[in-house]
């Protein structure tokens, strides 16, 4: 049974609730995609290279876009892992993260530009984690920032 005191989060009707403390506040999606707007603006440089990276290898891009919208988490655990470990490559994170849906699929068919996406987030460790710090923050960026770059 949670108190009344305890801080509970639903998701409803597309809006976040906050319960449980005597006034519930929506928190709208657009207050999110308004800070992830300014991401581009705030690294220019990252978002530049970034740009880049997808251009040159749209297919993974496709892919780590599809696998950050089904799993946040990973993708942010991913980014952060490449930045702690500067001196290990993608065979060593995917040593360590068997049968992680969507990126066994990157690992079988885009290792290079996988490198490459881990190169991004070590030369650009705050943009990379400012973007991951939105759930789903790389897939809203391909979609909105990069879309004419790997979108046939």
């Amino acid at each position: 049974m949670i108190s009344r005191k305890t801080l509970c989060l639903t998701l409803a009707g597309g809006l976040l609730f906050l319960a449980g403390t005597g006034c519930a506040r929506p928190v709208h999606p657009a207050q999110s995609e308004a800070s992830l707007e300014g991401w581009e603006r705030n690294h220019p440089e990252a978002s530049r290279d970034l740009g880049a990276w997808v251009h040159k290898h749209p297919e993974a891009a496709r892919r780590f876009f599809e696998w950050d919208a089904a799993h946040p988490d990973r993708a942010h655990a991913f980014v952060t892992w490449s930045i702690k470990h500067r001196d290990e490559g993608i065979r060593a994170f995917a040593e360590t993260h068997r049968g992680w849906e969507h990126f066994d699929l990157i690992m079988r068919d885009h290792q290079p530009a996988a490198n490459a996406f881990m190169g991004w987030c070590r030369r650009h460790p705050e943009a990379a984690e400012a973007l991951m710090h939105h759930p789903g923050g790389l897939n809203w960026a391909g979609h909105h920032i990069y879309a004419s770059d790997w979108r046939p």
